[in-house]
This record gives C-alpha cells, structure tokens and sequence, in this order.
C-alpha cells in the first residue's frame, strides 16, 4: 500500500515506541503442509469485495493489504487488514477492514463496523485477529483521530467482537492517561472454543499494547474480551515505570482465563530488556523479567516478539536480544507446569549472522512437547535467509530455508506434531521470473519439503511482495494472506487456501 500522510505519522510513531519488537499476534495451533501428495495451494485471490469498497477502483486501480488471518476448521477463517477509499487525494484515507470464509467460500470483506465514524484523521488499519470458533473471533488495530488543538493528530487502538458470525461495533482503546493522546493494540489471542455452549457463547480474547503516558514514556497494556464483551484496557502489573517505558507485543491463550503476554520494558539504567506475564484463572500476575535473558542481552535492546501457549502453564516465548557489536540475536525461553526457565540462544544461529537485525517472525506450539518458530536472519547488508527452527522435548534444530539469499519467513503455524507450515518471501534469480515470489513450504511427519511459489501462473502481475501470515486448523487445510503488487504497481491484498489431496 502506498501510505498516506497520516498512516505514514502512525507506523513512524508506533515504530518509535515499540523499538524493534514486532507487534506479533499469536497464532494459536494454525498450520500444515503444502507439497502435491499432501495438499495443493489454491492460487492468491483478491480478497474479495475489498474493492467494492473503495469508490472508482476500476477507474483507478484497487489499493489494499492482507496482513492477518485465523482459521479455526477447513474452510472457515478470517482475515483483516487496510484499504484506501480515495486515491489520488492528498492525503489520501485508509481504513480497516475484515474477511470472512465459510465453508469454504470467501464472503465480502467489510469495513470494521464503527472505524469509519472513529477514523477522523484518515488512518486505520486492521492488524490482528484471532478466533476462537468459526463465527467467533476478534479484531484488533489502531485508527488517527483529530483532538485538540487544529490539526493535532491522536492515535487510539480499537478492538471488535464477531459474536455467531456478526461483527459487534468496534470499541476504541484510548491512551491510559486522559493527557496522551497515543495508543495502539499489537496482538490479539482467543482461546479455542471446545463445547458447543462455549461457542454459542461468543469469543473469549486477550488483546494487548502500548499506551503514552501523560509524563515521559510509555505503558504496556492488556485487556479481556468475555464472551464477546471487552473490558477496561490495564497496565501490566508489575512493569517499572521508567522512561521510555514498556509495550506488550505479543500474547497467547490456552484457555478462557490462561494467558500469557510478552514485550519489553526499560529498566532504572535505561536498558530495553524483554518480560513476560502470565494470567491464572483470570488474573494477571506481575510482569517478570524472561530469566538469563538479561545476561545475553549485552547490547542492551532485547524484546519477546511472539508466543505461543499449546496449554495452561506451557508456552514458548521467543525474541531478539542485541550483543555488543550490535548484531541481532535470537533467544527462546520455555515455561514448564507455570515457571518460566531459562532463556537460551535460539542454537545455529549465531553462526549463521553475520550482519544487524536478525528476527523471529512467529513460533507456533502444536503440543507441550514440540514448538517451531521462523523468521529471518540478516546473513549481510542486503541479504537475508529464512529460518525455521524445531523443538523436540527442549532440543532445538534450525533449518534454514533453501532458496539462497533473499528469503524470509513471516507466517508460521503448527496444527499438530511434525504438520506445519511457514510462509514468506524468496527473491528470484531467473530475470523472467517475477522479482521476488509469495513463498509456502509444508513441514510433514517431521520433514521439511520445497519451497512452493503462490503466485507462479499468476497473470497480470509484475511483482510479487509476501505472504504475510498463515494459519490452518488442521494439517493441509490451510489459509494465507499476502500482498502483489499488479502491473499498475499498486499493492492489493490477496487470500489463498491450501486443501488435502483425495
């Protein structure tokens, strides 16, 4: 998406506060394969209506992004991202927006029910959602209001409930302080629906973010969705309160009532360092430090990016930390029966670092016993590779993805022991080929196979940009969202399913 002036203040803004964590939505189980004997990837549609609503998008060409997605059975997931509805204005507007598949038919995409009137200073954005049932999900984001003095510019975050397949009025999230005027929900996390009175009964969410502060500084924050109601936004218990302050990145749900967050903090010297918190029966703990994570991070920038909480008490945390020469490095960190133990190296990967920036994208825990996590290492000044590393009862094997340089991982999910699947992007050496392609590649029985290309029969475009996320229910029933750029150069957002072979 070619960002508009106000959209451009918000991702600056956010980036500013946020240091180099992602705002990593958990995924919770979510993902299989991708290979001809064990699932066949649909060609990346146009998400569908998206373009009905941005007026003459015939006339101008459509522009949108596909950035989330959830899916809980074969065929029923939903999707959200941000779309422009003028072009060419300046500024020009950009709104959220959601998706939904049913039985394995695409409806219409909407926009976020309320963002509009919400959305007064032209920018807003869909940037998680999680399910609990089909029908039951959240969606999480941020719109720009105007306050204030003319022209002033506030930016809140906004949650909405889908209740038995009707989206609820978005409710915004503004900053905890009356006096800030900044505040922006990062992820998003339902538990999954096991009855059928629990999924008659609406979603049951985590949602959490950062929040200015009326002094210097920054806050951490969570808030619960109970059955498709959605309670009062609330500082991390236990966070110091230290300029430039704190923000909750990542999160993950278990169960209704058993949680786990994850993000930084800056502790009395001034130092980013990475915390995690758990919630018991509905409360929430005190944040904690992620243990020996502090003694890695000698560069004095750390952050957990993303989580993953197979059951109550068992997660896997993972993040960067930053050394002394500055270079990014990868850690994991595993809570065993509710006690977090000690935060490790991510194993291989120092080796294979040779430059600044190294990430994880998403880790995904199928069971208490097996976890993967993927992303991107920064093997030079312009070149990356993909990673995926695996986790059998605490031992860790990194695989990194074989297309050469310039790949990188961005979805990863895992719906059952040895079944997952990971998505990204992969540069083309071939000059006939587009410039870079939207990338899946399928882990069965254990076994990591070939890249797959979304978009190779692909007609009308000239560049490929990413599948930026992935999530199955089971293995090879899968569902991505990802971008291209058509032969106008404008992005537009895409879906794809992946289904088994009969």
């Amino acid at each position: 998406m070619r960002p508009s002036a106000a959209i451009s203040a918000i991702i600056l803004a956010v980036a500013a506060l946020a240091g180099s964590a992602g705002a990593a939505a958990s995924a919770a189980p979510a993902t299989p394969a991708a290979s001809p004997v064990n699932g066949t990837w649909g060609p990346p549609l146009p998400t569908p209506g998206v373009a009905n609503l941005i007026p003459d998008s015939a006339d101008i060409g459509s522009v949108w992004v596909a950035t989330t997605i959830s899916c809980t059975g074969p065929g029923d997931c939903t999707a959200g991202g941000a779309y422009q509805d003028t072009f060419g204005d300046d500024p020009d507007t950009d709104q959220a927006y959601v998706v939904s598949e049913v039985n394995g038919t695409w409806g219409n995409a909407e926009a976020v029910p309320g963002t509009l009137a919400l959305n007064t200073a032209l920018g807003a954005a869909t940037t998680a959602v999680s399910c609990s049932s089909p029908g039951n999900c959240a969606a999480v984001g941020y719109y720009a209001y105007l306050h204030g003095k003319a022209g002033a510019v506030g930016v809140a975050g906004f949650v909405a409930s889908q209740v038995n397949g009707t989206w609820q009025m978005a409710r915004p999230v503004r900053a905890l302080s009356s006096r800030a005027s900044f505040a922006v929900v990062n992820a998003v996390s339902c538990a999954p629906a096991t009855t059928a009175a629990a999924r008659g009964a609406g979603p049951n969410c985590v949602a959490v973010g950062v929040s200015r502060l009326a002094r210097p500084g920054s806050a951490g924050f969570v808030l619960a969705d109970v059955n498709g109601t959605w309670g009062t936004a609330r500082a991390v218990p236990g966070l110091p309160v230290t300029a430039p302050g704190s923000a909750a990145a990542a999160v993950s749900c278990a169960l209704p009532g058993s949680c786990s967050l994850g993000g930084f903090y800056h502790d009395p010297r001034g130092r980013q360092q990475a915390f995690v918190a758990n919630e018991v029966n509905g409360t929430w703990g005190k944040a904690q430090r992620v243990p020996d994570a502090a003694a890695l991070n000698e560069g004095d920038d750390a952050s957990v990016t993303s989580l993953s909480c197979p059951a109550a008490g068992a997660c896997v945390a993972a993040g960067y930390y930053r050394t002394n020469g500055n270079e990014g490095e990868l850690f994991v960190v595993r809570e065993v029966a509710g006690r977090w133990q000690h935060a490790a190296q991510l194993p291989g990967s120092r080796k294979l670092i040779t430059y600044l920036g190294s990430t994880i994208g998403e880790v995904s825990c199928a069971s208490a016993a097996t976890c993967e996590v993927g992303g991107t290492l920064q093997t030079g000044k312009s070149s990356t590779r993909g990673f995926l590393a695996s986790e059998t009862n605490g031992r860790w094997g990194l695989y990194v993805v074989p297309d050469g340089l310039g790949s990188s991982i961005t979805g990863l999910s895992c719906p059952a022991p040895g079944y997952c699947a990971a998505g990204g992007q992969r540069l083309n050496s071939n000059p006939d080929d587009f410039p870079a392609s939207m990338m899946v590649i399928d882990e069965v029985a254990g076994h990591w196979g070939k890249t797959v290309s979304l978009d190779n029969a692909y007609i009308g475009a000239t560049n490929t940009i990413s599948v930026y996320a992935i999530s199955c229910a089971a293995p090879r029933a899968c569902g991505a969202v990802g971008n291209l750029a058509a032969y106008h150069g404008l992005p537009y957002g895409v879906v794809a399913n992946e289904t088994p072979v009969k």
